[in-house]
């Protein structure tokens, strides 16, 4: 299982990075939309954990973007804040689920073994 973690704030990056390789899963990041998706082409990864807000593209049309490469890629976006018009639009772009920052560990270590563990 590879999961990508994209998020312009680094060390949100690389905290979820290695909370998920301690979980034993693969994880790799990018900080950028741009770098996500030439990470989607080369390490071609099953799950993304995905920021709404970046610099260069938000995760709306970064998540369209990686859909059009991989279809069947599965992702759970990380917000500041929840916002119904993004959160509407991004379910229907197939997301499973929100972490919300700060990310409160135990909820995060929950959904990691109901997404992604458990295969739902």
């Amino acid at each position: 299982m590879k999961i990508l973690v994209v998020d312009d704030e680094v060390e949100v990056g690389n905290f979820l990075v290695d909370f998920l390789k301690r979980l034993g899963l693969e994880a790799e990041k990018a900080i950028c939309g741009e770098d996500a998706l030439k990470m989607v082409a080369s390490i071609n990864p099953d799950w993304v954990f995905l920021d709404m807000k970046m610099p260069d593209f938000d995760g709306i049309e970064v998540l369209k973007r990686m859909k059009e490469m991989k279809p069947g890629i599965k992702s759970m976006m990380i917000t500041g804040r929840s916002d119904e018009v993004s959160e509407s639009e991004a379910r229907s772009l197939g997301v499973r689920d929100y972490l919300i920052k700060p990310i409160d560990l135990s909820e995060l270590r929950s959904k990691i073994k109901d997404y992604i563990m458990d295969g739902k």
